[in-house]
């Protein structure tokens, strides 16, 4: 038997791309469509940078000294300044949290008093002078509404926790 000529190998070839025509056609219209539910899922787009995501540590934290009435309020703004007031104790500072925990789960937190009263706090203690950093760990509860405060990033010397106060 001879092979069929050139012309019908050519009509086969194009009959097979002809069948599968509408089988391309479907998935470039489907690759489409889901291109465009993408862009409608993202939203509009102004141009503008979005809001930074805020850390989770602002807020108003609260925490009782066990045994006691003395309430420690701890107010961190989402400019890095932060007000406290513990017994009879009042301070401003300046404070530097890291983005993200570290592998341990603690962020680290650098706090310098810019301004305080003098006074003891819930536990009898006077603090730094104003200017003196002091760096600590903090740990989020899981649904981030309780932290923990850690000088060293291990749960051995910690207290807390703090509450998220309501807003």
């Amino acid at each position: 038997m001879s092979s069929p000529p050139d012309s019908l190998k050519n009509l086969n070839t194009l009959n097979t791309f002809n069948r599968s025509y509408p089988l391309r056609q479907f998935f470039f219209f489907f690759t489409l469509l889901c291109s465009f539910a993408s862009l409608r899922a993202a939203g509009p787009s102004s141009g503008a940078p979005s809001a930074p995501v805020q850390h989770p540590v602002v807020g108003s934290w609260t925490w009782m000294l066990p045994g006691k009435t003395c309430t420690e309020t701890l107010n961190y703004q989402g400019n890095g300044t932060r007000q406290g007031s513990s017994g009879e104790e009042v301070t401003q500072s300046r404070y530097e949290v890291s983005p993200m925990p570290s592998l341990l789960g603690f962020y680290r937190l650098t706090e310098t008093v810019t301004e305080g009263n003098g006074k003891k706090d819930c536990s009898g203690d006077l603090h730094e002078a104003p200017g003196e950093p002091v760096t600590r760990f903090i740990q989020f509860s899981p649904k981030k509404d309780q932290l923990i405060v850690c000088r060293e990033e291990s749960l051995k010397a910690c207290f807390g926790p703090l509450k998220r106060a309501p807003q």
